[in-house]
């Protein structure tokens, strides 16, 4: 099919930036102009690619689309590919015959013979819009990006009070229940002796003397916590960390914890290897210890084991602390180094806990860049871990 000189004309009439132009200009366009003959499916240009032209069908049907999905069908009369004749890279969708068609294809070394034959701008008609298409574009991604920013900034903020609440109710929790119960023991313990203290036996005066004092061991453990726990929630604890030995401080921990294991006729085994030297806090470093040795003492029935070793893994040192005791169910695990989780467990002896010393555990290794897990297995035992940075030049 040969197009008509007055068809084709007709048609570059519709064009938005040939508008009001000299019934000549059309003339010579239509002289100049491609027709193009594209088979039904064929791809007449693809989003990106190079060439670009304005096409205006003379006959048959086009879909403009993303991959699968179609935005519009367009027939006889219509154009396209106006904001793709320059910076064709901006061009985000293609365009396939639907049927046999057949094309008016404008370049724009066509508009440029045409500009210099009649002294007219024709480029710049289509440009200025092309740069306002490319400022939206900017704008827009401007725009979103600051969105983006506050959305992080809202949802850090939001976790952050998150935080800040579940620390608030830990706190009260303490204070409203588990810092009581020790001193009620304490008092009622100390009541009995002072109220009834000639009438019992030495049998019973040892037995209140001993609740006495595991009373008031755990309501010292229990406020120790909370001070270095709320002193790092304040950022009042200064790190100042030094090379220390863990055999010497694992040592000086199993020997202060000895007295409340052999309470229990816990054996207490300390197997770590001698001279393993780490850059550390000692203070906190001593805490992690401590705790993690209260803890298994605390849940490790009577006769039984608690033993902590020293493992070297490439250049981390790690410290494990084992027992036999009533292991931990797989769905607690992961609550157990969170404060916004509430999980509190008595001991083989009923022993009382806050959960506390477990998430300061984690606070002041992770401040020396090691990590903290445990492993356990319900009924059979736990074994608490934790694990520091080491270099053998120390």
């Amino acid at each position: 099919m040969l197009l008509t000189d007055n068809y084709k004309i007709e048609l570059l009439q519709k064009l938005d930036f040939l508008t009001d132009r000299k019934e000549e200009v059309f003339h010579f366009l239509s002289s100049i102009v491609d027709e193009v003959h594209v088979a039904k499916e064929a791809i007449i240009f693809t989003k990106g690619d190079e060439g670009g032209a304005v096409y205006i069908i003379a006959k048959g049907c086009v879909q403009i689309h993303d991959e699968g999905h179609v935005f519009v069908e367009l027939e006889s009369g219509n154009s396209f590919g106006e904001y793709a004749i320059i910076h064709s890279e901006l061009r985000s969708a293609s365009a396939t015959a639907k049927q046999d068609s057949v094309f008016l294809k404008c370049t724009e070394d066509h508009l440029k013979l045409l500009e210099s034959k009649f002294g007219i701008q024709i480029i710049d008609s289509i440009l200025i819009p092309l740069q306002n298409i490319k400022k939206r574009m900017v704008d827009k991604d401007l725009l979103e990006e600051e969105l983006t920013r506050q959305k992080l900034m809202i949802d850090r903020q939001r976790k952050e009070l998150e935080s800040l609440n579940a620390t608030k109710d830990k706190f009260f929790s303490i204070i409203a229940h588990d810092l009581k119960n020790p001193f009620a023991s304490l008092i009622g313990a100390s009541d009995i002796l002072v109220e009834n203290g000639d009438d019992l036996s030495k049998e019973q005066v040892k037995t209140f003397s001993s609740i006495i004092n595991q009373s008031a061991r755990q309501g010292f453990r229990l406020l120790e916590n909370l001070l270095e726990w709320s002193r790092m929630q304040t950022g009042a604890i200064a790190w100042k960390p030094k090379v220390i030995d863990l055999w010497d401080l694992v040592n000086e921990s199993v020997n202060l914890l000895t007295g409340s294991a052999e309470g229990k006729d816990i054996r207490l085994i300390a197997n770590v290897q001698e001279d393993l030297r780490v850059m550390a806090d000692p203070n906190m470093i001593n805490t992690v210890v401590r705790n993690l040795i209260s803890n298994a003492i605390k849940f490790t029935p009577h006769g039984g084991e608690v033993i902590v070793r020293s493992h070297i893994n490439k250049q981390m040192i790690e410290i494990w602390v084992q027992d036999n005791g009533i292991g931990i169910a797989p769905e607690v695990m992961g609550k157990l180094f969170r404060i916004d989780e509430q999980h509190v467990q008595k001991g083989t002896d009923n022993e009382t806990g806050t959960g506390l010393g477990l998430i300061l555990c984690k606070e002041f290794v992770e401040r020396h860049h090691g990590k903290i897990w445990v492993d356990s297995e319900l009924g059979k035992g736990s074994s608490f871990k934790f694990s520091l940075p080491y270099s053998q030049n120390q």
